[in-house]
C-alpha cells in the first residue's frame, strides 16, 4: 500500500506501507501500488493528488483518506483507517484479477464501468457547481476522462444502454433546448406584448364606456375623469369601480391581473416559456446488473463498434494526424484532404422500435459498405458512439458522401420498416481552411453545421 503523507510529519509504523511525500516522489520509484492511502492532507490537496492518480496508469486503484480528512474530498473512494484501506484494496485486487481485462486503450465508458465494478457498491455522486454549464456534474467521471472525452455524453450513453442505473434522486434541473445550459433566468413580462416594463398599479373601470386603465390615467384637473369618454367619475360603485387588475404595462398600457413568466437562458440568451424547457433528473448512479454482466463478458462495445474498421484509430491519434495534415497543407497547398463527419440521427429510436439486434445488422451492413469504399490511406475514429469521423488524404469528400448516401438508401440497408438515417457533413482542404485552424476547430465547425 502506498502512503502519501506531507514531509515533516511523523511516520507511524504501518505494515506493507511504502511512504512518499509527493506524487512525483512516487512516480520516480518502481513501486507497484496495491492502493493509495492519503493522510495529513487537506481536502483540496487530497483531491489534487487523486486527480493525478486517476490520470495515471494506476487510475483504477483505490484512493482512501484517513478518517476525519475526507469529508470535503469529492474524489476519494472513502475515509477509513489504514487497516481497513488495505483490506479494501486487497478485495479490489482480487476482483481485478478475476476480470482479466486489459486496462490500456479503454474508452471512457469502459473505464467508468470497470472503476465501479472493482469497488463494492460504489455510487457516482453528483456535485452542484455554480460555474458548470449543467449545474451538476460527476467529479469522479471528470477525473477519469481524458482530453477530448465528454463525461456528460458518456454517462448519458451508459444510462441509456442501462449499464448504469439511477440510485438516489438528488434534484431536477431545467435546461435550455437550444444550448443545453442549466443557467436559466426567470422574468415576469407583460402577457400582451412581452415587455419588461411592467409595474404594480391600481386600475379603474369606467361604467360609462367600460374602459379599464391605470388609475394615473384617470387623474385630470384635480379630479377623476375617463381618458376615453371624458365622463366625470365622482362616486365609486356608481360611476366607476376598482377591478382586480394589479399590473400595468408601460409599453402597451395593457392592464392585467397576472404576469407571464418567461425563461431566459443566460448562456445563449434564448427566451421561451418555462414549459418548453428540458427537464432532467439528477441522481447518483450505480452499476446495474446488466452492466456487470456486460463487463464480465467483454460486451461493453455496442453495435456502433462495427463502424471501427481496420482503418480505425483512437480519437487523440486522429486529431494529431489531422493537425499534422493541416501543418503540411499550410506550407504545401497541393496536399489536399477531406474531413467528414457521419452522424447517425435515428439509431437510438430504431433500437427502441426494432430492437437492438436488427439495428446491429443495419450498422454492420453499413460498416461493410463503408469498408469497401475506404482506401487503405483513409483513417476513421469515433468521438461518440454515433459520430464517425473520416480523414481522407488526397480525396474528394463530396464524392464519397454521395456514395454513402446511396448505400444508406440501398434496399439491403433500408430493408427495415424504418431506415437507418445519417447526416453527412464534410470539409475540403485547403479550400475550406481558415487562418489559425486546428484539428479541434475543424471538428467543432462540422459539429456546429446545421
Amino acid at each position: 500500500m502506498v502512503v502519501l503523507r506531507p514531509s515533516g510529519q511523523p511516520v507511524p509504523a504501518q505494515p506493507q506501507a511504502q511512504v512518499f511525500d509527493s506524487w512525483d516522489a512516487f512516480t520516480q520509484s518502481s513501486v507497484q501500488p496495491l492502493g493509495f492511502y492519503l493522510e495529513g492532507w487537506d481536502a483540496p490537496a487530497a483531491d489534487d493528488l487523486i486527480l493525478q492518480l486517476r490520470r495515471s496508469p494506476w487510475w483504477d486503484r483505490l484512493a482512501v483518506v484517513a478518517p476525519g480528512e475526507g469529508k470535503a474530498s469529492v474524489l476519494a473512494d472513502t475515509a477509513a483507517p489504514y487497516a481497513d484501506a488495505v483490506a479494501r484494496a486487497e478485495r479490489s485486487l482480487a476482483v481485478r484479477r478475476s476480470l482479466r481485462l486489459a486496462l490500456t486503450d479503454m474508452r471512457l465508458e469502459e473505464r467508468v464501468l470497470y472503476f465501479l465494478y472493482v469497488r463494492d457498491a460504489m455510487e457516482l455522486a453528483p456535485q452542484c457547481t455554480l460555474t458548470h454549464p449543467m449545474l451538476y456534474h460527476y467529479p469522479v467521471v471528470d477525473a477519469l476522462a481524458q482530453r477530448g472525452e465528454d463525461p456528460g455524453a458518456c454517462l448519458a450513453t451508459l444510462v441509456r444502454r442501462k449499464l448504469l442505473e439511477p440510485a438516489q434522486l438528488v434534484d431536477r434541473t431545467r435546461h435550455c433546448r437550444t444550448c443545453g445550459s442549466a443557467h436559466i433566468h426567470y422574468i415576469d413580462v407583460c402577457p400582451h406584448c412581452s415587455s419588461l416594463q411592467i409595474r404594480k398599479e391600481a386600475s379603474l373601470h369606467c361604467f360609462s364606456c367600460g374602459h379599464v386603465a391605470p388609475e394615473s390615467d384617470f387623474h385630470h384637473d384635480g379630479g377623476l375623469s375617463c381618458p376615453q369618454c371624458s365622463a366625470a367619475l365622482r362616486h365609486i360603485g356608481v360611476d366607476y369601480d376598482r377591478p382586480l387588475t394589479q399590473y400595468a404595462c408601460g409599453s402597451c398600457h395593457h392592464v392585467f391581473v397576472e404576469t407571464t413568466t418567461q425563461a431566459r437562458c443566460l448562456a445563449c440568451r434564448t427566451s421561451c416559456a418555462p414549459s418548453a424547457l428540458d427537464v432532467r433528473e439528477v441522481a447518483s448512479l450505480r452499476l446495474s446488473a446488466h452492466g456487470r454482466t456486460a463487463l464480465r463478458a467483454g460486451q461493453i462495445q455496442e453495435s456502433f463498434a462495427a463502424l471501427d474498421t481496420a482503418n480505425y484509430v483512437e480519437a487523440p491519434h486522429f486529431r494529431r494526424m489531422l493537425d499534422w495534415a493541416l501543418a503540411v497543407t499550410t506550407r504545401h497547398p497541393e496536399m489536399r484532404f477531406g474531413l467528414m463527419l457521419i452522424e447517425f440521427t435515428n439509431a437510438t429510436e430504431l433500437i427502441e422500435e426494432l430492437g437492438a439486434a436488427r439495428v446491429f445488422l443495419l450498422l454492420d451492413e453499413f460498416a461493410r459498405r463503408l469498408h469497401e469504399l475506404l482506401r487503405t490511406s483513409d483513417i476513421t475514429t469515433r468521438t461518440q458512439e454515433d459520430k464517425l469521423w473520416l480523414f481522407l488524404p488526397f480525396s474528394d469528400p463530396a464524392g464519397l458522401s454521395a456514395r454513402l448516401q446511396r448505400a444508406l438508401s440501398d434496399q439491403t440497408v433500408a430493408a427495415a420498416p424504418s431506415a437507418l438515417q445519417a447526416r453527412i457533413r464534410h470539409l475540403q482542404m485547403p479550400q475550406d481552411l481558415r487562418a489559425g485552424d486546428s484539428a479541434a476547430a475543424l471538428m467543432e465547425r462540422l459539429l456546429d453545421q446545421a
